[in-house]
């Protein structure tokens, strides 16, 4: 199995990223909350529910969020 490890500069520090929350760091690419969550439920839907995905998807951003890993960009709710 493949691993994800991510260093942040600001704060030094090396995470290694489960592979949920290492699909939910490839989605933030600029898009909006909403079009991550579509893209991440498309992709997991047959195991998943829509509101289960969107549950993880909040999950993991915040702690992508809390651990300096993404920002959210100006005049993104949520």
């Amino acid at each position: 199995m493949e691993v994800c490890l991510v260093f942040t500069p600001d704060r030094p520090r090396l995470f290694s990223l489960n592979p949920t929350a290492w699909l939910i760091f490839e989605l933030c690419d600029g898009r909006r909350l909403e079009d991550i969550e579509r893209a991440y439920y498309d992709i997991v839907e047959p195991l998943v529910s829509r509101n289960a995905a969107r549950q993880e998807v909040g999950l993991a951003l915040a702690e992508l969020q809390q651990n300096g890993i993404v920002e959210r960009l100006c005049g993104e709710a949520g």
